[in-house]
């Protein structure tokens, strides 16, 4: 594959996943720490959900997050290695 090929594919998948999922795991953070220092009847009051489903929202979204952070890995070391003719 040509360099600027791979580079281009590298900046693209960048954009596309890589700053969603650092969004998403941060976004993830967030919810399932806020889920932690909540406690369940303020929390019932304002969102009507259980603690519990709070935390496995956030681990979800942070789970979301690594998969898509994975993917400009992924093509950036597949366009970066180098192939025996």
């Amino acid at each position: 594959m040509n360099q600027k090929t791979g580079l281009a594919l590298t900046i693209v998948s960048l954009i596309l996943c890589g700053l969603p999922g650092i969004l998403s795991a941060a976004g993830g953070l967030l919810i399932a720490g806020l889920g932690l220092l909540a406690d369940k009847a303020q929390l019932k009051l304002d969102t009507n959900l259980d603690q519990s489903s709070v935390l496995w929202a956030g681990l979800g979204g942070v789970c979301l997050g690594i998969i898509l952070i994975a993917i400009p890995l992924l093509v950036w070391y597949l366009t970066r290695r180098h192939k025996p003719v």
